[in-house]
This record gives structure tokens, sequence and C-alpha cells, in this order.
């Protein structure tokens, strides 16, 4: 009987669960796309302009100006847009568009936010100081980390960590990965990567098989032909690096389900496949005539905002799909090195389908969700969730006959996953072994 208790419980939780996250479902999609140009490097009077482009409608708004000369990174955190712009760091309300904070920060390279901080690694140039880390609400400086020993760039945060990218100045032939404890804002340690990490430049946080990892881009040299990833194991710090044949340059993004990063390569974008580092695609987007500036991977509709420039009259901006194809413009200015996008929770979903509007088969499953649609209803999305509420997975598709979720790439376990089109949705328990 006891036991019986027991999963009458558990069946009565699910549902409850299911019954709530029908009636307030809500759909991660792309707000906007802010861009941030440093204009045409040859004019003294070109200064970096801050814009957005919005997908729905295809407007274009330019809404403030940064009086300096170049810019090095922009990243959106709940609502708000925050640059590093050469001798400064910038902060926006990305609703209203008001600049709501500004601070002085003469090298500044690039940036990474919490809760309550704003990271930030500083380049040449400065000689020390490398990490400085700010509050993220009025940009008011709470801690310098004056232990890391060279030039920094990218950060990726993981818990109460953030790591942090040495590459060292033009001339260094080593890369090191330097850490800090956010709870204290105290340096913990710098690992030596040796040459294999020279040109390390981004970070991005992974699981695989129930274990974090760090990947690191480790962009080739100048003059080289080959680049490389470095996997590092959070749980005891153990890295390899892996060579890259390709000419690498920094990361577009990361697609954690199919452990897969998005890079610079050989001028365009290409993929790596990071479980056992093999680059797995050398040109999804091919390399185009002007170099690009900036590029961000949009996971939502898995696609690519790019910005290519001359770097003295002409920018461009291009977006892509994932077969290469460009399938829209946006305004870019001349060099736009900071792409960001802006994604937000929409509650958009309402209403219920039928409940045998869908059939979900095979169920469990080890990978592939065939999903039958016999009405042909009019389907927008499908999106998977952890029994939390957490979206783990969305996918753009059209109303078909019969619709497909790939659950190969997450881990094993029960999911919610629903069918969402035209203010409605349905929601059914798959389990994964």
């Amino acid at each position: 009987m006891r036991k019986n208790y027991f999963l009458l419980t558990a069946v009565a939780l699910l549902m409850s669960v299911q019954i709530i996250f029908a009636q307030n479902r809500s759909a991660i999609d792309v707000n906007q796309v802010l861009v941030v140009s440093g204009g045409a490097f040859s004019n003294p009077d070109d200064f970096v302009t801050v814009g957005t482009y919005k997908p729905k409608d295809g407007s274009n708004t330019e809404f403030n100006t940064i009086f300096n000369q170049s810019v090095q990174s922009a990243v959106v955190y709940n609502h708000y847009l925050y640059v590093a712009a050469q001798d400064s760091i910038v902060a926006y309300d990305i609703d209203t568009y008001e600049r709501v904070a500004i601070t002085f920060a003469h090298g500044v390279n690039q940036l990474a936010a919490t809760e309550n901080k704003l990271i930030a690694s500083f380049w040449y140039p400065n000689t020390g100081d490398f990490v400085k880390i700010y509050n993220r609400g009025d940009l008011t400086e709470q801690a310098v980390i004056s232990d890391i020993s060279d030039e920094a760039a990218g950060i990726a945060i993981y818990e109460d960590k953030a790591y942090v990218a040495v590459p060292g100045g033009w001339a260094a032939t080593t890369g090191k990965l330097a850490v800090i404890n956010l709870e204290d804002n105290s340096f913990v340690e710098e690992i030596d990567l040796g040459s294999e990490g020279a040109g390390i430049n981004n970070i991005y946080v992974y699981e695989e098989n129930d274990n974090h990892y760090l990947v690191t881009v480790n962009k080739t040299p100048w003059g080289g032909t080959a680049g490389y990833i470095t996997k590092i194991d959070l749980a005891d710090m153990s890295f390899v690096s892996t060579i890259v044949s390709v000419t690498l340059g920094k990361g577009v993004g990361f697609e954690n389900d199919g452990a897969t990063l998005y890079a610079l390569i050989n001028g365009g974008i290409g993929s790596i496949k990071v479980t056992d580092v093999i680059v797995s695609d050398t040109v999804i987007v091919a390399a185009p005539a002007m170099s690009i500036a900036g590029a961000a991977y949009d996971k939502v509709h898995m696609q690519f905002y790019v910005t290519t420039t001359d770097y003295a009259s002409v920018g461009e901006g291009t977006i892509y799909s994932m077969d290469g194809v460009a399938t829209g413009n946006f305004d870019a200015g001349i060099a736009a090195e900071a792409v960001a996008i802006d994604y937000r929770d929409f509650e958009s979903v309402n209403e219920t389908f039928a409940s045998d509007a869908f059939a979900f088969f095979p169920n469990p499953t080890s990978g592939q969700v065939m999903i039958a649609n016999p009405d042909r209803l009019a389907v927008e999305q499908i999106a998977v969730s952890d029994l939390t509420g957490r979206v783990v997975m969305t996918e753009d598709v059209s109303a078909t006959s019969q619709l497909i979720v790939d659950l190969s790439g997450l881990n094993n376990g029960m999911y919610l996953v629903s069918v969402i089109g035209k203010g409605k949705v349905f929601t059914t328990k798959v389990v994964k072994q």
C-alpha cells in the first residue's frame, strides 16, 4: 500500500506539472539582435554606434553613439545590453533603449554577466589588472583581480566561478586559463595550457555524459594553418588539447545538445564536434568577399547573424541558414565587431489542442519520436522541457501529417514534449532511455 501511495503521488505531481505547463506555456524566441559597430577605422569622427534589428518585422534602429573608435564585446543579460568599447563599458536598458550606466575601463576586452556582477577582461595597453568585476546594476567597480599574469580575453561562467582566457600579448607562445571565485571575488588559480593553448580566446561550458567541461577556442597564430581546441574537465581541471587542421578564428556559438561548436574556419563559419574534437563541417557559411567582423549563432532558429566589412567604407549584415543560404539582411554599419542576441520568454500559449490531436511513438525512445498529426493541424514549434519546466530544446516546424523530434542529444530521463501552434499547445510526457 505504501508503494502505491507514493506511485499515485508521483503520477499526480507529474499530471499537475503537465497541466501548469500547458496552461502557462512560454515560448523562447528572438526579440531583437543588438549590433554594435566601430565605424570606419580611418575616420576619427566615425564613432561607435549601437543599434537593434527586430526579426519579427525586419526593422532596424540605431539608438545610441559611444564616442570611441572601436568595439570589443557586447553581451545581453536580463533585458540589458553591456558594451565594451575601447575605454568604456556602457549599459543599456534594451526595452527603452536608454543608456543607464557608463564607467571608464581603459583597454577593456571581453564581458560576461551574472545576476549581480559584470566581469570584464582587459588587454593592451594595460600591463596589469587584467580582470575587473563590476556591479551589474550601476557598473561600480567591486574588485580588481591583480593575480592574472597577462592580457585576458573570453570569459565563461559556471556555478560560482568565472573562467578567463589568458592568451597574453601578440608575441605570447603559450596560453593560460584563470579561475576566479565569484562568491568572494578572489583569484583561485591560473592553469598553464602550454604552447597548444596559445591564442586561447573563447570559452564555452558543456555537459557530456553527466560531466561538465570547458571548451576553449585557441585561434590559429598569424601565418599558421592550424589551431587547437582544449577540453578541460571541471571535476579535476585536467585538460586535453587537440589540433584542428584549419585556420581557426574566434568562436561564434555553441549548441550544447549536439556538443557542436561554431567558429570562424578558413575565413567563413564551420562546425566542430567537441565530443571527439572533429571538424564536422568546414563550410557552413562560405568565406565572404569582405572580412567577417562579427557573428552570432541563433540557437532558436538555428541560423547565423554575420557582419562583414572592409573596415574603411563598407559594412553589411547578413542572415544565413544552417545550409549557408543568405535568407535576409540587417543594418550593420562599418566594422560591426559585436553582435548579441536578445532572447525572450514570450507568454503566448493559453489554450490546448484536443486530447487526441497528436500521437507520439515510440515512447519510451532512445532517439527520435514521431508525432502523428492526422488532422494536419497548424504547428509552429516543438519544445522539450524537463520536469522543472526548464526548456532544453526547441525546434521550429511546419504543419505536416507527421512531425519528428530528436531526443538523442539529451540525457536519459522523463521530458515534457509540447506541440505548439496558433496560440494552442499539446503536451505529453516522453521517456528517453
